[in-house]
């Protein structure tokens, strides 16, 4: 038995790589504080996939053993987002993590409706920033009653009403009043209200009410493009066009001088002028019953299933409320969510401590002289 034990002793000894730290052990030092605010125990980072500002496809599993930083963030937001954009490009350029393809920054927007992914190449072109930015036209990939949309599974808590707050006013349109009616094929109803503020400032389009409306009023849906009439809705809140065409959903406008809803089978979403051709469109299955769809101005209870807030996270991780504040992560190596940011009282210089430290660009030296907190 001796033998044995001393023969094995002898064979560690011989071979002490089989011992050693890999690469990332490195995350696993209890000798380094985190700047940020560290998880404990570390979590599974949820995947998603959604549109950056080029028109890529981006998920969360392409950056498989990197490091990724996710900042939720909005364009129209007058002070802590644009922090948190500024605080990401010095970052981005900082030369003691410029340049490593381990190292991967992506902002994802808490206002879709206006943060499109036109708007948003031009918006990071006019400052200079190079990392994703990512959106989507489908509410569902931002939030949904199975709770699989990013910031559902990211825990956010979205203030709508302060982010609506911040648009600017559009040549003193910006309480102009708009709405989308929806028929549903069983002849249930929607009246749902629009806001000017989500609308392109010039040449807003059928198609831009339509999207705004529905995401601002949590209403899922789905669309296809064709040549003949461009966008056009083929799912709302569920209610799918079936492949055999026994019914469809059918655009319509409100004709302000006869005080009805007209069909114009030459225009399509795209063509529709708001504030020239309409202030106000409907969207009803072909099969439904016409004489259901509700007018503009009248009052109805709407029944929305999905509330900001109001059910607790599955795995009782924090609620974070983002509009006036904001939330960044780091993600590491193993694809945890590691350390989080909360708003915007963080500096550069110790965001980069951290990520120097779970890229690995860090010495034994390096950690003893690192601050406790």
């Amino acid at each position: 038995m001796r033998r044995c034990f001393v023969l094995l002793l002898s064979v560690m000894i011989a071979l002490p790589g089989c011992l050693g730290n890999d690469d990332h052990d490195h995350t696993e030092d209890s000798s380094y504080h985190f700047n940020g605010d560290e998880y404990n125990p570390a979590r599974q980072a949820p995947d998603f996939t959604l549109t950056d500002q080029h028109g890529n496809l981006i998920s969360m599993s392409d950056f498989e053993g990197k490091v990724v930083v996710v900042a939720f963030t909005y364009t129209s937001c007058p002070d802590v987002c644009l922090a948190i954009e500024a605080n990401l490009h010095a970052v981005n350029n900082n030369d003691a993590i410029a340049g490593d393809e381990n190292l991967v920054i992506l902002s994802i927007t808490i206002d879709p409706a206006r943060d499109t992914q036109e708007h948003l190449l031009e918006w990071t072109n006019d400052r200079g920033y190079n990392w994703s930015h990512l959106t989507s036209d489908y509410w569902e990939d931002f939030e949904n009653d199975n709770k699989t949309g990013v910031w559902d599974q990211y825990h956010l808590n979205v203030n709508n009403d302060h982010i609506l707050s911040n648009h600017s006013d559009h040549s003193n349109h910006s309480e102009m009043s708009h709405q989308v009616a929806v028929l549903y094929p069983d002849n249930s109803t929607a009246l749902l209200d629009g806001h000017h503020d989500m609308l392109p400032e010039e040449n807003a389009t059928g198609w831009n009410l339509t999207t705004s409306t529905l995401m601002m009023n949590n209403v899922s849906m789905n669309s296809s493009y064709y040549e003949c009439c461009g966008n056009m809705l083929t799912e709302i809140n569920g209610h799918e066009a079936p492949s055999d065409s026994s019914w469809w959903w059918v655009l319509y406008y409100w004709n302000e001088t006869n005080s009805s809803w007209d069909y114009d089978p030459n225009k399509g979403a795209d063509d529709i002028i708001i504030m020239h051709d309409t202030n106000h469109l409907a969207w009803a299955a072909s099969n439904a019953n016409l004489s259901q769809l509700p007018t503009p101005g009248m009052a109805m209870d709407m029944d929305h299933e999905h509330e900001h807030g109001e059910s607790e996270s599955a795995d009782d991780e924090e609620i974070y409320t983002v509009g006036h504040n904001t939330v960044t992560f780091i993600i590491d190596m193993e694809g945890n969510k590691r350390i989080v940011h909360v708003g915007q009282d963080w500096t550069p210089s110790e965001f980069v401590e951290d990520l120097e430290y779970l890229l690995g660009h860090h010495s034994e030296t390096d950690d003893m002289e690192h601050h406790h907190h």
